[in-house]
């Protein structure tokens, strides 16, 4: 009965989150969609794509679409993907946004969040531009010119003709995958920090996070906002600097990790569904992500970060007395 219990409880976390996922792809995604496409009935990304050509063409891509990389810049990953249908892009491209947006986006909500805890400045935000401008351009570089990949939703095929009623289905098919995506995570997520395989492979996690320089207490943080975002994972941190759990290093890394690799595997998936590569965008994020924090974690160089706008030392010990 007590697994049943649990169980229940688990589906019905999942079923939440995933309605307040909807709920935000309602009032975001829907508007953004069909304006992505008003705007191409109408010749906009025409009219816009010599402007941004010579900036956009360092990272391969065409002018147009700097729509969605702005989009995703002021808005968030849902509005950013809500103009791609509209562009008919090819896999490369959009797995190149994907990398870009992985780094820099909801930089006003995020970094709007950072600062109200006082882990971050409005500098953080910079970085993650600049950081995700140059990995476009790198990846432009690095990748191949044909990358398979494969659109998860029939009605996203990019075509020159307007079609509202593939539009229309588009939207909802694609609300409907997200959700499902939104639940089956969470479902995931709920379910093994229940087992007690948890336990078991909790000294493993520890070395891994000893090895990029974290203490102990900084793994719950670290770990929470790598698979489920920054509001989570700032908010742990948070908690978890008020009882003294982390110290200032905790706190340093933590923060550029998590503006950069937060929710990483749902932000993934949610670019393989309109057709970007999952893999590519994943591994990019990751290595990228990890080797930053690698090499902050080196010597007292994580104290040298105040530059990129994250907590200062001094800042860190007035901490407890300046949140409470």
């Amino acid at each position: 009965m007590e697994i049943k219990k649990l169980i229940a409880n688990t589906i019905k976390t999942a079923f939440v989150s995933a309605n307040e996922v909807s709920w935000t792809l309602i009032k975001v995604y829907v508007p953004l969609s069909i304006l992505a496409t008003l705007l191409k009935q109408y010749g906009f990304f025409d009219w816009l794509s010599p402007y941004m050509l010579p900036v956009m063409e360092a990272m391969g891509l065409p002018g147009k679409a700097a729509v969605t990389i702005l989009a995703s810049f002021f808005g968030n990953v849902y509005a950013g993907i809500a103009t791609i249908p509209a562009l008919n892009l090819t896999v490369r491209e959009i797995t190149i946004l994907g990398i870009i947006i992985g780094f820099s986006h909801s930089l006003i909500i995020e970094t709007g969040i950072l600062i109200k805890l006082r882990f971050a400045t409005y500098r953080i935000a910079l970085f993650r531009i600049l950081l995700g401008l140059i990995s476009g351009i790198i990846a432009n570089l690095l990748l191949p010119q044909n990358i398979e990949g494969i659109v998860l939703n029939p009605y996203l095929q990019g075509t020159d003709n307007i079609d509202w009623f593939n539009i229309l289905m588009g939207i909802v098919t694609t609300i409907i995958q997200i959700w499902l995506l939104v639940f089956l995570l969470q479902f995931l997520y709920d379910t093994l920090r229940q087992w007690s395989f948890v336990q078991f492979i909790k000294p493993y996690i520890c070395n891994i996070g000893s090895f990029f320089g974290l203490s102990a207490g900084g793994i719950v943080p670290w770990l929470v906002g790598l698979f489920l975002g920054i509001i989570y994972g700032s908010g742990i941190m948070l908690q978890f600097a008020k009882k003294g759990v982390i110290n200032h290093k905790d706190a340093s890394l933590i923060t550029v990790f998590l503006v950069l690799a937060h929710a990483i595997i749902e932000d993934s998936l949610l670019f393989a569904i309109v057709g970007g590569n999952f893999w590519i965008i994943f591994l990019s994020r990751t290595i990228i992500a990890f080797l930053i924090l690698k090499l902050l974690s080196f010597g007292q160089m994580y104290k040298k970060l105040h530059f990129l706008g994250v907590i200062s030392e001094q800042r860190f010990h007035q901490y407890k007395s300046a949140v409470t």
